[in-house]
């Protein structure tokens, strides 16, 4: 399976490293990256995971759980 790293944009026919971070239960960072890439944002302290061989659909691109965006409370 080749895919394009969406940090570096190289091809490679490596399996790809799904690379993740949240602030207070938002997803700031979802993407799919190199192993090369997957490194560096390891050694940034950023959480890096094996994506798994089957995936359906949208999940490939949203396996997290995201939480709705409110807006403040209106001050009356």
């Amino acid at each position: 399976m080749e895919f394009a790293c969406r940090r570096c944009d190289q091809i490679t026919k490596q399996k790809p490293y799904r690379v993740t971070t949240e602030d207070c239960g938002v997803v700031l960072l979802n993407m799919l990256v190199c192993p090369s890439c997957a490194r560096l944002a390891r050694r940034l302290g950023l959480e890096s995971a094996k994506r798994a061989a089957k995936t359906k659909g949208v999940q490939a691109t949203t396996d997290s759980k995201q939480q709705p965006v409110r807006p403040p409370p209106s001050i009356r």
